[in-house]
């Protein structure tokens, strides 16, 4: 049962050949979107878990070639890391913000950073030659430590959506010629336009770049009408 000023519903979702029933669980009062993240943080693995039934995914722990990639957030994920962050202890928070730094300034040397963030995200996210650019610098997510994700259980949408069945070998390659994704549907678009349409995404690796200029302020919507604002995004999505 859900507790009092919490409503929780069973979503039954399909998108592509995948069915799923999934029960959810938001704030009924006025909250910041990052309040129904976890909600969805919940759908996607349920999504995830679906598609790779039956398959043999190569991806384990201390494979960390896929954490070098071009990681598209949204606003909502973007707050939420940012709270992660500050929640850390000193010396663990000083050493994160120290690898931002540090891959902030690759992007900017590398010329990366205005392209990876230009205003016509949308066409910038299907731009395979910048994401090979950006791969190619080959530069970690601030959150990798001994090639594996510090911060697994509250990692990116799109991290949870990224498996391979391929061997796990040729994900460090440049063109990551060989690799076979498995066919998962993309929720985490969903999650780029909960907030606002005009504000898509940007590189996880930019973030205190983005929190720099981000919006000041932002809407408190029942969680109720966030998770209606996700599913409306959703309906489009192709598998």
């Amino acid at each position: 049962m859900a507790e009092t000023g919490q409503s929780t519903a069973t979503l039954r979702l399909k998108v592509g050949d995948l069915q799923i029933a999934h029960p959810l669980t938001v704030p009924t009062r006025p909250v910041a979107a990052t309040a129904v993240l976890p909600a969805l943080e919940g759908l996607v693995n349920a999504v995830v878990e679906a598609a790779e039934k039956g398959k043999a995914i190569s991806c384990r722990k201390g494979c960390g070639a896929c954490c070098r990639q071009l990681v598209p957030i949204s606003r909502t994920e973007g707050e939420a890391l940012l709270a992660l962050i500050e929640a850390m202890p000193r010396e663990r928070r000083k050493a994160v913000r120290t690898r931002f730094a540090a891959a902030e300034a690759a992007i900017a040397r590398a010329g990366l950073a205005e392209r990876a963030t230009r205003s016509d995200r949308e066409s910038a996210r299907s731009d395979r030659a910048l994401s090979l650019a950006y791969f190619a610098l080959g530069v970690p997510c601030p959150f990798l430590e001994k090639e594996s994700c510090s911060i697994h259980p509250d990692r990116p949408l799109v991290c949870r959506e990224y498996l391979v069945t391929s061997p796990a070998e040729l994900c460090a390659g440049p063109a990551q010629e060989g690799v076979t994704p498995v066919p998962v549907p993309k929720l985490s678009a969903g999650a780029r336009r909960l907030q606002d349409e005009s504000d898509t995404w940007f590189p996880l690796a930019l973030l205190f770049a983005w929190s720099r200029k981000r919006p000041v302020s932002a809407k408190r919507r029942p969680g109720t009408e966030w998770v209606q604002r996700f599913l409306g995004s959703l309906t489009s999505l192709k598998s």
